[in-house]
């Protein structure tokens, strides 16, 4: 019997002579991938690969290469009989193209413009627009336009599934599924639904490039939060949904990121060698992510995309300071990383070999917060008199400790909390000799923001910080209150920045935007100009669901300041 297409196919990463397809299908099977390209009279190219088995489940992650750089390829995927496309079973098939990305070069000017959609938090909530599907469908409205209109790459940085917050369309979907995920069959579920149920999802996934990062519903809200959290969770009883969540995450995200070719990740070769065997990965996999649990082997999920400009996808939540049970002797309020030294010492060393004008880094979770709240986590994460003797060491401690109950009650979790890192930030801002863009998610409103250092430099830099969430996942009017009360205030110094909120035009009507928040379910899609000297120009729209379908809502205002010694203009 011939398989189907369960989930996918999926366009995952991408350079300029490479594409990853993945799928996952009902049974085992040898697939290929065949993409034919638009030049006219050139071969067709494919590709093979067995599936590979995990907990019962068949996958495929096809790398092929020798592609031409900045060229369109209709792909599809066969199985044993190469005349029988892999579908979906549902009536509506997606449109499957993609891009690879042009072969830059930065010594002669060569920087076309880069296209970036991104977003997060999709909850799959019933009486909410979703607009991630809403951008599947706009994307196949504007197939024939496609080079002018898609965007080059989609990064979905946090949230694609609330495995711990099942929607009510979920629960009557899978009626199996009890209050929350708690083993991989369970998060598998949430997958399917998130990406085999909706046209539009479907469509988006199926051609345009896409890299992810887990935020914390991928697993349960708050994960990793604070220091303590991780022991909690094992001593009560949560190995399982912990160890099947990451499992899942890597099956589903994680591995569609990587380069198959050269990446040494340690799940990679895993899956590599069961596709060979044939045995189920399925022990191998959860025995490796138990390693990382317990703090005998960091697994990395942080990544780099070797786009122009280049990209660092930061992993904000698995790295940060963790007490495990073993740790006796470590202090439990001490000053705290939201990631680890060895992701910073990679993000250093990336930066440092970053020959362009710009880079870009991507936080599930913001690093740059609207001013005040910022301000307020900043202070939270301080540990004053930490480290001294007698009665200012006994302060210390009693104050460390209010702050985490603070830190802890109103769920900070973003970079200012994290002293350490924040410091490494700061540092790395000061020292690069380029530009730098961050793009996040997670707080379910949008906004932009600009930061310069409070320290004196022969160079000027921009710093800018640009968050779009949710895609579905609407705030309720109390926690909108709330937000729009503390963003009064636009501009304030702290932590060696001075952070101002960009100003937001609305250009649709009945927009919700108060004190340059916006609070609609969105999607952004970033755009970077290049100016003669290579010099990036960044341009943001916010896309949203209007009159039935996807439409600009609103757009961020940029300062009209120089954003580098070369006199090279920012627009508005």
């Amino acid at each position: 019997m011939i398989p189907d297409l369960c989930i996918g196919p999926l366009v995952r990463a991408v350079s300029p002579t490479s594409i990853v397809i993945w799928a996952e299908l009902t049974a085992a099977e040898s697939v290929t991938l065949r993409a034919q390209s638009d030049t006219p009279g050139e071969a067709p190219q494919t590709v093979s690969q067995a599936t590979v088995l995990v907990g019962g489940h068949h996958y495929v992650a096809l790398h092929m290469q020798g592609l031409r750089p900045g060229t369109w390829y209709r792909y599809q995927l066969t199985g044993a009989d190469p005349n029988s496309e892999l579908k979906m079973a549902t009536a509506e098939q997606p449109l499957q193209y993609f891009r690879t990305l042009p072969d830059t070069d930065i010594a002669e000017g060569n920087t076309p413009a880069l296209r970036i959609a991104y977003g997060s938090c999709r909850k799959s909530e019933t009486g909410q627009q979703d607009v991630f599907s809403a951008f599947g469908n706009w994307l196949r409205e504007q197939a024939t336009s496609r080079e002018a209109s898609w965007p080059h790459l989609l990064l979905l940085i946090g949230d694609q599934i609330y495995a711990d917050q099942p929607s009510e369309k979920i629960r009557q979907t899978y009626s199996q599924l009890g209050s929350k995920a708690s083993g991989f069959e369970d998060f598998r579920l949430f997958y399917q639904h998130a990406w085999a149920t909706d046209p539009g999802a479907r469509q988006a996934l199926a051609c345009i490039p896409t890299y992810m990062i887990f935020d914390d519903h991928e697993i349960t809200n708050n994960w990793n939060s604070l220091p303590t959290w991780r022991a909690e969770a094992l001593a009560a009883g949560q190995e399982q949904l912990l160890v099947d969540g990451t499992l899942a995450y890597w099956i589903y995200q994680g591995w569609g990121n990587l380069d198959q070719a050269t990446s040494q990740h340690p799940l990679l070769k895993i899956m590599q060698k069961a596709a060979l065997s044939g045995e189920d990965a399925v022990e191998a996999l959860r025995a490796r992510i138990r390693q990382d649990l317990y703090g005998e082997a960091l697994l990395p999920w942080h990544y780099e995309i070797h786009s122009q400009p280049a990209i660092f996808v930061a992993n904000a939540r698995t790295e940060r300071s963790v007490l495990m049970p073993t740790d006796k002797k470590k202090v439990v309020y001490e000053p705290m990383r939201i990631i680890s030294q060895s992701q910073t010492t990679d993000l250093q060393n990336w930066s440092r070999n970053n020959h362009g004008t710009l880079s870009i880094i991507v936080s599930s979770v913001p690093v740059l917060l609207p001013p005040l709240i910022g301000q307020i986590e900043y202070l939270t994460g301080l540990r004053l008199w930490f480290k001294q003797h007698g009665i200012l060491g006994w302060l210390g401690d009693r104050l460390a400790r209010f702050q985490q109950k603070v830190a802890a009650r109103a769920s900070f979790d973003h970079w200012p909390l994290y002293s350490l890192s924040w410091q490494d930030f700061i540092l790395l801002f000061q020292q690069q000799q380029h530009d730098m863009l961050i793009l996040s998610g997670d707080v379910h409103f949008s906004y932009a923001l600009t930061a310069e250092s409070t320290r004196k430099t022969s160079q000027k830099r921009y710093l800018y910080q640009f968050v779009s969430t949710p895609l579905q996942n609407a705030l309720n009017a109390s926690d909108q209150q709330k937000i729009t009360a503390q963003a009064r205030i636009s501009r304030l110094n702290y932590g060696g920045l001075k952070h101002e909120i960009l100003p937001m035009t609305p250009t649709a009507r009945d927009i919700h935007i108060e004190h340059n928040l916006l609070f609609e379910n969105t999607i952004a899609m970033l755009t970077l100009h290049p100016d003669q000297q290579g010099q990036y120009t960044p341009q943001q729209e916010y896309l949203g669901y209007m009159d039935g379908s996807l439409q600009k809502i609103a757009t961020t205002v940029l300062p009209t300041t120089a954003s580098s010694e070369n006199g090279s203009k920012t627009k508005d």
